[in-house]
């Protein structure tokens, strides 16, 4: 695969982003050794280094946790014999706990881009009981040292165990479908009409298992991912039959 065809598998992405990344496949191939990127990429870009052959080239992915949302990468080129190579991120929490103010997400991540971060060299951030989790290149982690408040609440920040992250959280939905066509789920768990739900497919504004799905007819099947912007993260965890009108029942998993 060249360039110019690896760029074309992306191209709704970051066009920065996505040459860097090329480069440094070629640098791994080049060198016969493998590379980690420095920055975490979102789903419907790992998804598709997942199961496209480009070059020979085999991808490890990693994140805050499991079903994290931005992953690092790297890249083993064809020829690489060794053992395979360990991730090398530092997972840290903030602490703002105090008596007088929520910290929400968008406090802690507004914060640390006003520290000149980019957006890409963080995984997912996390936040618990006042407490942001994230993870970081671990040449990058220093850039965090001059954060001290956030929303002027004092904070410190730490080092921590990967096995220190909070589990997934989950809110269990019920709903009630014609179908199990994309366009009727979305419609249901975004409380929103079957109209405005084909609108939001139809402007890539709804992704499938982490790829942007445009087809409002494809049928969605168990343990399937749906994510819409502004809404949430959905998993289609299991159909509970029918009722007696003839609906199907299923059983919805928000992340929260």
């Amino acid at each position: 695969m060249d360039k110019k065809n690896f760029l074309n598998l992306f191209k709704e992405e970051n066009k920065d982003l996505i040459v860097k990344l090329w480069e440094n496949i070629e640098l791994a191939n080049n060198i016969d050794y493998y590379i980690e990127t420095e920055e975490f990429y979102p789903p419907n870009i790992w998804s598709i280094l997942e199961k496209t052959n480009i070059n020979n080239v085999r991808f490890l992915f990693k994140g805050l946790r499991e079903d994290s949302e931005k992953k690092n990468i790297i890249i083993i080129p064809e020829n690489f014999s060794q053992d395979m190579p360990e991730f090398n991120l530092t997972y840290f929490k903030i602490d703002g706990k105090n008596k007088f103010r929520e910290l929400l997400h968008k406090d802690f991540l507004g914060t640390i881009m006003s520290l000149g971060i980019k957006r890409e060299i963080l995984g997912d951030l996390i936040v618990k009981d006042n407490i942001a989790y994230g993870v970081i290149y671990k040449e990058k982690f220093s850039f965090l040292d001059e954060l001290e408040k956030v929303s002027n609440v004092p904070v410190k920040i730490f080092e921590i165990d990967e096995n220190e992250i909070p589990k997934s959280e989950f809110q269990e939905i019920i709903i009630t479908i014609p179908s199990v066509r994309f366009d009727s789920v979305v419609s249901e768990i975004a409380n929103t009409s079957r109209q405005k739900a084909v609108t939001l497919i139809e402007e890539g504004l709804v992704m499938l298992n982490y790829n942007i799905q445009r087809d409002k007819s494809v049928e969605v099947k168990e343990n399937d991912v749906i994510t819409i912007k502004k809404v949430g993260k959905f998993i289609f965890s299991k159909e509970l039959g029918e009722n007696k009108k003839g609906k199907v029942k299923v059983l919805m998993k928000k992340f929260i």
